[in-house]
């Protein structure tokens, strides 16, 4: 018998974060949207990215496990380049916020409840 996999209501917020941040990656690539003159790579650096992103917004909402662990490592990637703002400009608010929106999405995902609806950790009963 197939385990039906209960998604915890969280994670379709934080889902729909990631496609939201893909969206804005991949806008942020388009020099007409942009004004700015970007060099081919970057363009298509953007593009992979939010690509990335929206891929990573799927595997969370179909529970997959590598959404879990990516998301993981791009929110504690992002909150460390916050604080290291944070360090330099302490008046930037826009870091304060991102650092508390990384620690919120950390602390949900690492919950045991999320974890076992990934299959990360004590296996189901």
């Amino acid at each position: 018998m197939d385990e039906v996999k209960t998604r915890p209501a969280g994670i379709i917020v934080i889902a729909v974060l990631m496609a939201l941040s893909g969206v804005l990656t991949v806008l942020s690539g388009i020099p007409a949207v942009t004004g700015a003159a970007l060099p081919p790579w970057a363009i298509a650096l953007d593009v992979a990215v939010g690509l990335a992103m929206f891929a990573v917004a799927w595997g969370l909402l179909m529970l997959r496990a590598w959404a879990w662990v990516v998301t993981l490592g791009v929110q504690a990637v992002n909150g460390l380049f916050a604080l290291a703002t944070v360090f330099a400009a302490p008046v930037a608010w826009p870091a304060w916020v991102t650092i508390a929106i990384a620690a919120l999405v950390v602390v949900y995902l690492t919950r045991p409840n999320v974890r076992l609806a990934f299959g990360i950790g004590a296996a189901r009963i």
